[in-house]
């Protein structure tokens, strides 16, 4: 079913105590004593980091076949009969919840008929999967099974071949950010590149969720008309994030209305801030701007994160730091050829109106240029400021 636009929404899920609950158990070995301790998965997320450290987890480790063999399908036994397709069964005819955090929006996909995509650690077939997804529709769970982008258990050696992870040191995260794009991938080659998709991928565990986040970066670099989303379950942090272009990070391309702003949330408090400045970067004003780029890409390494002609250039320097470079209106190297740059969220003639009535002191009129406008404040020791406001070009 799609939306009038021709665009989808697209749901990658993570399994285990993020759809499901299940009572798979892990195995952790220690050494010193000889001896292996079942740990349910939830358990496990939330001290995995800790293992082999200073502590109370020093002496406990996990060991890549004995400690996962559960979540691996048994050899020689049919696809009803495997672990996974038991484990369901004994967690639906449990006492204890075993619907996790994201089961409303496997439940909305099968409904509306969205595609789907499930990235887990898991190492089972495929097909054991898909089987677990007829077992809750046959249970009318489910009022069917929603279309399949692909099932990527990234521990199974078939799927890891598949998505090129030849190297066994790769980590099951990195191995689900290779997931998450080939699941984007395919999507956009059955559902046609135009529409306006959606994507949104849920996972609990944390550093999951740091690696599913730079994979829907990496793919909201490679198609910016697509919007991106990761969800994150774990108990302590469940939160839904939207990855922006860093060109525009908090403004939509199409109507300028800031994507954070308020739409009637409890309270009526706006996420951007009454004055309208929101977020910024370092800029530098440079003399020949194919010479700068090569120098703050190829010899200091920065990512390039976008470049408007000869006008401006975008580098994320890594931990939220934005330098941007632009033609020298002021000679470079000299004294305010490097600023501090804050960004507008409205039309940058409100904001300065709005200043000055709050008794900010400005310097001259408003630079109006093609892709940008720039008004130059003082603080109260004469520090000059720019305040940068971003201008879409919409036809």
């Amino acid at each position: 079913m799609v939306d009038s636009d021709g665009s989808l929404s697209f749901y990658f899920f993570d399994i285990d105590d993020n759809l499901l609950f299940l009572p798979t158990n892990l195995y952790l070995w220690n050494a010193e004593r000889q001896i292996e301790m079942p740990i349910s998965s939830g358990e496990f997320a939330a001290i995995q980091n800790d293992l082999s450290k200073r502590g109370k987890w020093q002496a406990w480790a996990t060991r890549r076949e004995e400690t996962y063999r559960d979540f691996r399908d048994s050899p020689g036994v049919s696809e009803k009969d495997q672990p996974f397709i038991k484990d369901l069964l004994t967690a639906m005819a449990g006492q204890k919840p075993w619907q996790g955090p994201a089961w409303p929006l496997l439940v909305h996909a099968a409904e509306k008929e969205r595609p789907i995509a499930i990235v887990t650690a898991r190492g089972h077939e495929p097909k054991t999967i898909e089987a677990g997804l007829d077992v809750l529709v046959a249970h009318k769970l489910l009022s069917k099974v929603p279309p399949i982008l692909g099932i990527y258990t990234v521990n199974n050696p078939g799927v890891r071949a598949r998505l090129g992870a030849a190297d066994p040191n790769m980590t099951v995260p990195s191995i689900k950010k290779l997931a998450i794009k080939d699941a984007v991938k395919n999507a956009l080659a059955e559902y046609g590149e135009t529409p306006p998709h959606r994507f949104g991928m849920s996972d609990d565990d944390p550093n999951n969720v740091v690696l599913a986040i730079s994979a829907m970066r990496d793919c909201k670099a490679k198609y910016p008309d697509k919007r991106f989303f990761v969800i994150n379950t774990n108990h302590d942090e469940y939160v839904k994030l939207e990855i922006f272009p860093m060109a525009h990070p908090v403004t939509a391309a199409k109507s300028g209305e800031s994507l954070l702003q308020d739409h009637g949330d409890a309270g009526g408090k706006s996420a951007t801030p009454a004055t309208g400045i929101l977020g910024g970067n370092a800029s530098i004003y440079v003399s020949d701007m194919d010479r700068a780029i090569g120098f703050y890409r190829d010899s200091l390494g920065l990512h390039l994160r976008s470049r408007i002609g000869n006008e401006w250039a975008e580098f994320d320097a890594g931990n939220g730091f934005i330098l941007g470079l632009h033609p020298n209106t002021v000679k470079a190297g000299e004294p305010g050829a490097i600023n501090v740059e804050l960004s507008a969220t409205q039309p940058l003639e409100e904001v300065v109106a709005l200043l000055k009535g709050r008794g900010v002191k400005f310097k001259g009129p408003i630079d109006k240029f093609d892709n940008v406008h720039l008004a130059w404040l003082f603080d109260l020791d004469g520090n000059e400021l720019a305040l940068a406001r971003q201008i879409s070009h919409t036809k």
